[in-house]
């Protein structure tokens, strides 16, 4: 009965340590290979013209070897969470405006933010 006491201290003991080991190796993991590598700047935001959504427009820049990607997504009433309705790399500004109260208007392209997309090409945009 001592023997299994001990087996079990050593065990519980052993168990801690590796607990312990994996904690530390997910904080360090976090702290160099997060989010910190992703920065977004903002460009701007605005509502619609009924107040019931907000399109926030920003610059993504991933680093060294990604493009800067101008992104416009879009929250509100019937749109569960953010939804990403433009999309383009390798510009760094927007020019964005509401035509009414489910179309926005992003650097000449009209996107009904419920069903559309556009990612820099003339297909995006095409019936589905």
């Amino acid at each position: 009965m001592k023997i299994f006491k001990i087996i079990l201290k050593v065990l519980g003991i052993v168990l801690a340590v590796i607990f312990a080991l994996i904690i530390t190796l997910m904080v360090l993991l976090e702290v160099t290979f997060g989010n910190d590598m992703i920065v977004n700047r903002p460009l701007g935001e605005s509502t619609s013209p009924d107040g019931k959504h907000v399109c926030v427009v920003f610059v993504s820049d991933g680093g060294a070897t990604t493009p800067w990607t101008v992104v416009a997504q879009i929250s509100g009433t019937w749109i569960i969470g953010k939804r990403t309705v433009y999309a383009v790399d390798n510009i760094e500004d927007a020019d964005f405006h509401w035509v009414d109260d489910r179309t926005i208007r992003i650097n000449g392209v009209s996107l009904d933010i419920y069903k559309d997309y556009y990612g820099g090409d003339i297909y995006d945009l095409e019936p589905k």
